[in-house]
């Protein structure tokens, strides 16, 4: 069908099916007017102390298989004195205040990315505007989605655990040398502009920001298919 020749952009595409999907990021709480704006959250995010080794920013969730790795998350990063724990929980949950988030993010080296109601979370992208390395324990949470955005080599910028064997976090984040955590840091913060939307009113911003990533990739779609 016709239908099939459309380019679909979704925060969530179907990893199975959606051949014409293509992920596009999650809009997160920064919108800068220009680009010294954003270089100056860049820097900001270089120098900010991060003195916990990791976090986790959610709540449990219903159903077998999501409530158990959320569960595990939760239980290991509240047993842990190196991990920062913001559950969120119905009622006047601190999970919809964005400078507490971000402050829990931007406190840690890492920050712990289970599949929320669905496999991608709006949470990793805060968590990269923060600075924060992501680990993943779903392939669909990020590197099947925004293929666009991301470096092909995903152990560039995030750790991947696989969820049926995500019982030592803490030791297995505690095996990625200093020098490593540096190199993978400063990947996540150059990646900021490309996955952020500039504001819409925005002036002297040069920085190709998601908008632009997306329309660039799919003129080289047009292109490639006329050639």
């Amino acid at each position: 069908p016709r239908v099939m020749n459309m380019s679909v952009l979704t925060i969530e595409r179907q990893p199975w099916k959606g051949k014409n999907q293509f992920g596009i990021p999650y809009p997160s709480y920064f919108h800068p007017h220009t680009s010294a704006e954003m270089v100056t959250w860049q820097d900001k995010m270089r120098r900010v102390e991060r003195r916990h080794l990791f976090s986790f920013v959610g709540g449990p969730r219903k159903g077998l298989e999501k409530a158990a790795i959320r569960d595990e998350l939760i239980r290991q990063c509240a047993d842990s004195s190196r991990c920062e724990l913001l559950k969120c929980e119905s009622g006047g949950s601190r999970c919809h205040d964005p400078m507490t988030v971000l402050g829990v993010m931007a406190r840690s080296r890492f920050c712990l990315q289970a599949p929320g109601d669905s496999f991608t979370r709006r949470s990793t992208f805060d968590a990269i505007l923060a600075g924060c390395i992501p680990v993943f324990f779903s392939p669909h949470t990020m590197y099947t989605q925004y293929k666009w955005y991301v470096p092909d080599d995903r152990r560039s910028y995030s750790v991947f655990m696989d969820e049926k064997n995500n019982t030592q976090i803490e030791q297995e984040l505690l095996k990625i040398s200093e020098s490593e955590v540096v190199q993978m840091r400063e990947t996540v913060i150059g990646l900021i502009p490309r996955l952020t939307y500039a504001h819409p009113n925005a002036t002297n911003y040069e920085l190709p920001d998601a908008v632009d990533v997306a329309l660039e990739a799919l003129a080289k779609q047009v292109r490639d298919k006329v050639v």
